[in-house]
Order: structure tokens, then sequence, then C-alpha cells
């Protein structure tokens, strides 16, 4: 990539920036994950040095990343549901990646919550049994629970009505539908496709799994498909430190190449990197931490929308890949005191689709409260729906036909159930 700056400025720039990667070569970088027990990211956990500064919080991969460790440095995680956790950073931690930071969830009452006719209740709460996952389908909701040393699969319809059982082994923890609106149960070794023998009335019977593939397998199968339509699928890619995606288009049952259908470019943060890496000794080795670019694509009703938030426009495709309109795109945004456009770091990257109803949402994040907030595709803004105040860092919201589902802990034996409320 060319650079666009004057040579006379790149010279100050570099200098100015020996020092920086001269620093930055004196770093010693450790990052890692922080799960809960049943190896699910952990988003908002803080972390302490010395117990009291705070030098990181994890992201929703559950990622957190501190630049200056030292061996024998005490860390403390903190997080609202989650019992603390102590690490003391040992010489192989540092520049690794793979350090993992295992929490408990709290023995904790709930907190007091104003009753309204509204408010967020509980839907799916066995005495015996846990919720560790769930999707959501058109044709209901599918939910892995735990039982002691065992595990069960429900499919549940929206009025809560078991309509299959099928027990599972404990090993099974996540829950996966993927473009193609497949389900597949996920284990640490393998992805289990689940199905159903269905009879000439096509009602659905025996409910099992009909297809199993190493899990390593099915995400290198189905992880960069994002999309699908009638017609074709949607593939992704990043490439320039994550600070470049393309979308493709793909025939279904053709063996053409892909089409580039849409590509986004952070212009800015790539010329943060570039002078970066191409300065006195460069830190290019660090930039393995790197955030992607947010620019989520869905599916919904045929069409494709993409989100471009680097690019301030939300796109919308046919089911064919054609493009139909563009739209602003700016409530993740705002303009300071000197006119200078900034990103709200209240907003955190989430977005969820309410298929049924054709409504996108996001939510935006204030000490652990979620804001839903609905977004208007024709302005690029949101309008606040209602807040989960009660319900800090509250887990797997999905939405369907305007009602909000997430898992939360009860409060009781460390268990964890699913709740609903009714969006406004």
């Amino acid at each position: 990539m060319k650079p666009r700056l004057h040579y006379s400025i790149l010279l100050l720039t570099a200098f100015l920036m020996g020092s920086l990667a001269a620093s930055a070569q004196e770093r010693q970088i450790i990052q890692g994950y922080c799960k809960d027990e049943n190896g699910k990211a952990i988003e908002n956990v803080s972390v302490y040095v010395h117990d009291s500064l705070l030098v990181s919080v994890s992201d929703e991969q559950g990622r957190f990343t501190y630049n200056f460790a030292k061996a024998g440095m005490k860390l403390r995680f903190a997080h609202m549901v989650y019992e603390p956790a102590y690490y003391t950073i040992k010489e192989k931690d540092i520049n690794g990646k793979n350090l993992t930071i295992n929490m408990k969830t709290k023995s904790h009452e709930l907190l007091e919550v104003e009753v309204t006719a509204n408010a967020p209740h509980i839907v799916f709460d066995n005495p015996v049994m846990s919720v560790i996952d769930y999707t959501l389908r058109e044709d209901g909701i599918y939910l892995i629970a735990y039982r002691r040393r065992n595990s069960a699969l429900l499919h549940l319809s929206f009025d809560m009505d078991t309509l299959h059982e099928l027990p599972i082994s404990s090993r099974y923890k996540l829950l996966n539908k993927d473009a193609f609106g497949d389900i597949y149960a996920l284990n640490d070794n393998q992805a289990s496709l689940v199905g159903f023998m269905e009879l000439e009335n096509g009602k659905k019977m025996m409910m099992n799994f009909y297809h199993s593939m190493p899990r390593k397998s099915f995400y290198d199968k189905f992880a960069t498909i994002v999309a699908a339509s009638d017609s074709i699928f949607i593939t992704g890619r990043y490439f320039m430190y994550n600070k470049e995606m393309s979308y493709y288009s793909n025939t279904l049952g053709s063996d053409e190449d892909p089409r580039e259908l849409h590509r986004i470019v952070d212009e800015e943060a790539l010329d943060d990197i570039w002078l970066m890496t191409h300065t006195r000794g460069g830190i290019g080795n660090n930039f393995w931490a790197t955030d992607p670019i947010y620019n989520p694509i869905y599916a919904c009703n045929n069409k494709f929308y993409i989100f471009a938030y680097t690019d301030r426009e939300t796109l919308v495709f046919d089911a064919a890949g054609n493009e139909l309109e563009r739209y602003p795109l700016t409530f993740h945004e705002y303009r300071n005191w000197n006119g200078k456009i900034l990103p709200d770091r209240r907003w955190k990257q989430k977005m969820l689709m309410d298929a049924a109803r054709k409504e996108f949402y996001t939510f935006f994040v204030t000490d652990g409260v979620y804001t839903l907030k609905r977004i208007d595709l024709k302005t690029g803004t949101v309008t606040s729906v209602m807040d989960l105040s009660g319900y800090p860092f509250a887990q797997n919201m999905r939405i369907h036909d305007g009602v909000l589902y997430f898992i939360y802990p009860t409060g009781v034996n460390k268990r964890k159930a699913l709740y609903q409320v009714q969006i406004e």
C-alpha cells in the first residue's frame, strides 16, 4: 500500500515514531481468554494488576491483552456475574496467545427489579437442569440443558411446549445455526447435525444426530459462509491485519469462481499500521492482536444487508447479489466539540436480527447495563426500546417475532435459565 503523506512529514513522523518503536520492542505482551464453566467466552471481564490497577477488559470473544506483562506479576479478573479469578504470569505466557482464565458463576440472588407488565421472566427453568446454550429457528427453540452428569437437547415451541427431547453427552456445550439454517451441536472434538424423521404429512418425529464431522472440518467448511439466499451464498475474508474485508458471491451448485460482492477498507487504520511498520525497527510483530473491522452481513427476506460501519452506510442486495439500495449509517458515531467524528464507546459492535419481523437491533452498554435499540434502515439512526438494568451482562441475546431471549443465572445453585421479554 502506497502512503499518501508528504515526504517531509513522513521523515518527521519516522523520527518521532522511532522512539515509540524502540519502546514497543521492550513490551512483553500477554493475551488470553476468559471463559465460563462451559467453555464459553465472557465479555466485559475487568483485568487488574496488583489488585487495583485496571489494565484490560475482555471483548466479545473473551479476549484480553496486556502490553507490559512480567513474569511473577499477579492478575485479578473481576465480573459482576462470576467469582473473581487470580493468575500469576509465567515466563511461557509472555507473547503467547493460549492462556485461558476459567471463571465460575457466583451464587447470588438476582438484583431487585421493578416489577412491570413487561419485565423479563424465566421461560425455561428446571430445578435440576441448567441452560448451557440455545438458538432460534422458525420451528422453535433448540436448547442444551445440563443435568448432573448428563445433558439433554430440547426442541421447544415458542409457547415453551417440549416438542422433542434427545439425551446427549455432557461434552456438548454449544449450538450453532449455519447460514443455511441447519443446526449443529458441538463438543470439543466434533459437530453433529440435528435432524428429524418426518412423516408424509410433514410432522417431525424422532429428533437425533444424523451426521457428524470433526469440529475443525465443520469450521473449515462453514466458518467463512456468512449468509445465503435461494440462489447464492456469501463468503467473507479479511486482509491487511484485519483492516480490509471482502464479501464474495458464490452460485449454489455451480463451479464458477466467486465474484466480489463488496469490499470495505479502513484507510485510516491502514495508514497508521504502515507508519508503525515502516519506521525504525517497526513493530509489525505485535499486530497479530489487531481487532478486525466490524461490518456484518445478514440474509433476510431473500435479500442481503451489509452494515458497512467502516464506510458509514448500509447496502442492500437482492437474492442474486445485485445491489438495490444504499442508506446512511451513523448511530455508532458522534461529533465532538471540535467537529471530529468519533466512535461511541458504549456501542459494543453487536447486532441482532428479528427474521420474523424483518427488523434489526443493536445495543449499547453502560456499566454492564444493556440498552436495546432498534435500527432505522432508511436513516441509519436508532431508537431505544428497552434496558435490562436488573440483568447486567445478560448472555446470548437473540430476538424472534418481537421477543428478546437471553440466558441469566437464577440465583439458585449456580443454575442458569432462559429468560424472555416482549419488546415494546
